[in-house]
């Protein structure tokens, strides 16, 4: 039975959070206002002590969480749930809702190669997206604000059907080898944990929503060719604008996508369809086959397996 359990949406930054705190807190209240769902708990954690206490989403308390943030800093977790036990059980069970603000430190172990981004994260059951104020538009605003707050390298909008949604994987690792998973999300999720520096240049793989930032666009449009046929290998502006125009004009010209929307800083929205509740028409399928086809140079797949073993043995050796 084809059953659509979860809607999830993502955003990745290597911004630090903590400096967004205003912004995030403000970004918070608009997704209450846009599912007409108070928050009924939450669970903080700051860098220096993690905690599974689990707290009521009271008018006090909520005083109390956001003074926390001010002062507790670096903050690793924030995590918001709506009804009440959504923290301990999932959006699939209670039907509700659930935001998670994610922040890691920039860089984590102080070069490029070791950034671990951070994320927002937003999680509804179809019934939440079906009786929410402004429905999908809404929710696609939600996630434009958010790209614009963090500066938003990546992002996607999954839709679950079984397998874990990939909002934060080291959340579902436990899930993703379990036995009733495909064997190849295993190496998916090596991947995965290994390109997790690149995420402004490298896609996961076509979703129902696909957040691209302008290094994405510079990729598709053929900027390392450019560098290996420049005889001193450089990034010159005029590379850099071709390659992003050229980038531009692929995504179009594939007409693998519904609705264009375009990001701050150079980056584009695309979705397959007017709503995720879609995902199983045939019209979508087509469009993620389409659209997964023109990421395929920039796409994780089966051909990075020698990349991700280089990539080991590189840091093996540091």
């Amino acid at each position: 039975m084809k059953e659509i359990r979860v809607i999830g949406m993502v955003i990745y930054t290597y911004a630090i959070l903590e400096e967004r705190l205003e912004e995030l807190w403000n970004w918070l209240k608009q997704v209450e206002e846009w599912s007409g769902r108070p928050y009924a708990e939450f669970n903080f954690s700051s860098r220096t002590k993690e905690s599974f206490r689990i707290w009521k989403a009271t008018e006090k308390n909520r005083t109390n969480l956001y003074r926390r943030l001010h002062v507790e800093q670096p903050w690793s977790d924030l995590h918001l749930g709506w009804p009440r036990g959504t923290l301990q059980s999932s959006v699939s069970n209670t039907k509700g809702l659930y935001v998670a603000i994610g922040s890691s430190c920039q860089p984590l172990h102080g070069g490029e190669s070791y950034r671990s981004p951070s994320d927002i994260y937003l999680g509804v059951h179809p019934d939440v997206l079906a009786h929410s104020a402004t429905g999908v538009s809404g929710l696609l605003e939600l996630g434009v604000q958010a790209w614009e707050i963090v500066d938003g390298v990546y992002g996607f909008i999954d839709v679950e059907t079984g397998i874990p949604l990939r909002d934060d994987i080291l959340r579902n690792a436990i899930h993703l080898f379990d036995s009733t998973v495909p064997k190849e999300y295993e190496m998916e999720f090596l991947l995965w944990m290994h390109a997790r520096s690149e995420l402004d240049k490298r896609v996961w793989k076509a979703f129902w929503g696909n957040f691209l930032g302008a290094e994405h666009l510079h990729q598709l449009g053929g900027i390392e060719e450019m560098r290996r046929a420049d005889p001193l290998y450089r990034r010159l502006p005029e590379y850099l604008e071709q390659a992003y125009q050229q980038g531009r004009a692929r995504l179009r010209e594939s007409s693998c996508y519904h609705e264009w929307r375009d990001l701050a800083h150079g980056g584009v929205l695309l979705t397959l369809s007017e709503s995720p509740l879609d995902w199983f028409e045939k019209q979508v399928q087509e469009r993620k086959a389409c659209l997964q086809e023109v990421f395929g140079q920039v796409a994780l797949g089966p051909w990075d397996y020698d990349r991700y073993n280089l990539t080991i043995f590189r840091k093996e050796q540091e």
